[in-house]
């Protein structure tokens, strides 16, 4: 059995390519291995045993899952605690269908037993969340990014809101007017379809919207959503905290040292990758987990005092827990984990089968060693799965626009008077005398010198506007060497980052079925 920890796996790059590690028919008996593994650990958290820790787990997010999808008009989950139980996640952006395929998955493979939970990463910072989107002009087929919202620093989706409903449509219109410049009739109607399905939507959040919005266009599924800020209300993820709260300094060492062996392995010069280290400062140790403030998340820190542990995010006391103290002192703290607590909570304490993608599931290697440092157990077995999808922009011929940037190149050196939308009142004095120099050599009647006078006067006049176009001779110029090397446009056609609303759920659902009967 191959599985993501023995190979190197990367992104596949053929259209129509998958990648899943191990092959989804091994999901259910390595689920069954990882259940049987952690049931039986002797690991306690917070001083109760992981079984426990579990099973009640469970409970909190099945629970919190159904109002969840009641809230959203979607079904709700049907899963038990005691099922099997497959988890993965991802930020809820316009993320593109090899992530998707993740989503779908698991929802094939849930029933008859097994249970199926997708987390959206709502504490993630939203920065930027749009679309790449294709566009075919004069200057010819290029990548073009629309932004639905625009976040500032530091604020995740949850703190987000949902798009105003002038403001959505308006972002779907730009992007139908991209893809309407290339012959997508497809494309254009998958994204119509998205349109529908999120047409009144009421969410307080981007991450809700998206997620909801997601949902809808899939049709009817098992697998159910929670997202991570309120899978981290739970008493359990507190739970989970708390025992590193008391921990800090230990813990902060074994995370430090993997970080650091995993960067020499692949030859990683940049600290931040896969994540950056945890600080210390004076008497206050950095743990890998979010606080989230007045909109913002800010990093947390802990502090020992005499009777328990002091919580600091921005340089502000943001609480204390004392000694002995259970998982409700953190009731009220908006406390969200990052990449590695996240994965080790789920892993360890949710989930029985976790499904990554491909960036997930080499930083997970980090938290693979963290779990067998400082957890003392085995890590549970995870899968990896993605794919890559092309939009039909394969048959794309450039002949045609090479045509059209060779006129257009003409028409800017020998009739820049015709490109020219705004001239000045130097420049129209300048056209003027050429169109009469024009018309007077259309009349015959100058002599042989006087027409090779206006002849030359005119060639005099269209280079000096054409001198005022210089930056579109540019352009047009750079764009043919771009197709004389066949760069830009098959880098467009190629790009795999497109959103999932620009193809159908049938055409996922059929590569899942080729994933499920292939490998």
């Amino acid at each position: 059995m191959r599985l993501p920890t023995d190979v190197e796996f990367e992104i596949p790059q053929e259209p129509g390519e998958a990648l899943c590690l191990p092959p989804p028919r091994q999901f259910a008996a390595l689920a069954r291995r990882n259940a049987a593994l952690l049931t039986d650990a002797p690991l306690t958290i917070a001083g109760v045993r992981l079984a426990d820790v579990r099973r009640r787990a469970r409970t909190e997010v099945l629970q919190a899952a159904k109002m969840y999808s009641l809230s959203l008009d979607l079904t709700a989950s049907t899963f038990a605690p005691s099922d099997l139980f497959l988890v993965t996640g991802h930020q809820p952006f316009l993320f593109h269908p090899g992530i998707w395929l993740k989503h779908l998955l698991i929802d094939r493979l849930a029933g008859s037993g097994m249970g199926a939970l997708s987390m959206p990463v709502d504490n993630d910072v939203a920065e930027d969340v749009g679309a790449d989107v294709p566009h075919l002009d004069a200057t010819g087929l290029r990548l073009v990014h629309e932004t639905l919202v625009r976040a500032g620093p530091d604020v995740p989706y949850e703190a987000v809101p949902a798009p105003p409903p002038r403001e959505w449509q308006e972002f779907v219109d730009r992007l139908q007017a991209h893809l309407q410049t290339l012959p997508l009739p497809d494309v254009q109607a998958s994204l119509a379809q998205f349109a529908r399905a999120a047409a009144g939507i009421r969410a307080d959040n981007i991450g809700t919207f998206l997620t909801a919005a997601r949902r809808r266009y899939e049709g009817e599924r098992r697998y159910v959503e929670l997202p991570v800020s309120k899978m981290s209300a739970g008493v359990e993820f507190k739970r989970f905290v708390l025992h590193l709260l008391r921990d800090a300094e230990r813990f902060a060492a074994v995370y430090n040292h993997h970080l650091d062996a995993y960067r020499e392995r692949y030859n990683i010069r940049t600290a931040a990758q896969p994540f950056p280290d945890l600080q210390r400062e004076g008497d206050r140790q950095e743990l890998p987990f979010w606080i989230i403030r007045d909109g913002r998340r800010a990093p947390l820190s802990v502090q020992r005092t005499g009777s328990g542990v002091r919580l600091v995010a921005a340089g502000e006391s943001a609480g204390e827990v004392a000694d002995g103290a259970g998982p409700e002192a953190l009731a009220g703290l908006a406390i969200r984990p990052r990449a590695l607590t996240l994965t080790a909570f789920t892993r360890l304490c949710l989930a029985d089968l976790f499904v990554h993608g491909v960036g997930g599931g080499r930083y997970d290697r980090v938290t693979d060693a963290v779990i067998r440092e400082y957890f003392g157990l085995e890590p549970p077995v995870y899968a990896v799965t993605t794919a890559t999808m092309h939009l039909p922009l394969q048959g794309y011929d450039a002949g045609e626009e090479r045509q059209a940037l060779h006129r257009r190149l003409l028409e800017l050196q020998h009739n820049p008077d015709r490109v020219l939308a705004d001239p000045t009142p130097p420049q129209q004095a300048l056209i003027s005398e050429k169109w009469r120099l024009i018309a007077a050599l259309d009349g015959g009647t100058l002599s042989r010198r006087e027409r090779r006078q206006a002849t030359q006067r005119i060639r005099e006049i269209n280079e000096e506007l054409s001198q005022t176009l210089s930056a579109q001779r540019r352009d047009v110029e750079q764009r043919l060497a771009q197709l004389e090397s066949g760069a830009e446009g098959a880098a467009v056609a190629a790009h795999r980052g497109y959103p999932y609303c620009f193809f159908s759920p049938a055409e996922v659902d059929a590569l899942v079925d080729r994933i499920i009967s292939n490998l």
